[in-house]
């Protein structure tokens, strides 16, 4: 028999608490996470293409505040020798092909969304502030990602999209596996 509180809401804006969360902020937006699409989970890789331990942390982010129905893919590689993560440990970001696409709510820019990319100046940390073994929780931030893949950036109301680079910050996660 499935039994609920009439004070327990399903909307995320209205039920912070939960088992898991991402909070970031990009040029001045923040992100939280979608809980109607996913959790924020973690997993170790045990199928990799390297002698390194590969964990990986999966979220599903969304602007603050916002209401959206996209499922948005937002992971962050660790690669280390470490079997376990450890704790008030920082690691380095594996950046080398990162994709992001996320919406944003930037009033200075005409597009609404927008893809981000790794570049050679890409670089990002990950400190892991707290690991129970099933719980992981950390601190995170990716600088110099780009909009600019490659191809043309195409326009946007009449006016030329040109690269910009966008910084990750104050990022912070509570995982699940």
């Amino acid at each position: 028999m499935n039994c609920s509180n009439s004070d327990e809401s399903t909307d995320d804006v209205n039920n912070p608490v939960k088992s898991s969360a991402i909070n970031f902020t990009i040029n001045k937006i923040e992100y939280e996470q979608n809980y109607l699409m996913s959790d924020v989970n973690w997993i170790k890789n045990d199928d990799t293409t390297t002698s390194a331990n590969e964990f990986e942390i999966t979220a599903s982010p969304k602007v603050k505040g916002k209401t959206s129905d996209i499922l948005e893919i937002f992971s962050l590689t660790i690669r280390t020798t470490d079997n376990v993560l450890v704790a008030n440990k920082t690691y380095n970001l594996y950046t080398k092909n990162t994709y992001y696409f996320l919406l944003l709510n930037d009033s200075s820019l005409c597009y609404k969304e927008v893809s981000l990319w790794d570049t050679d100046e890409t670089s990002g940390t990950i400190k892991i502030t707290s690991f129970d073994g099933k719980t992981l929780k950390g601190e995170f931030n990716i600088s110099n990602l780009t909009n600019d893949n490659g191809f043309p950036l195409g326009y946007c109301d009449g006016t030329k999209i040109v690269e910009k680079r966008f910084n990750i910050t104050t990022g912070t996660f509570t995982a699940i596996p």
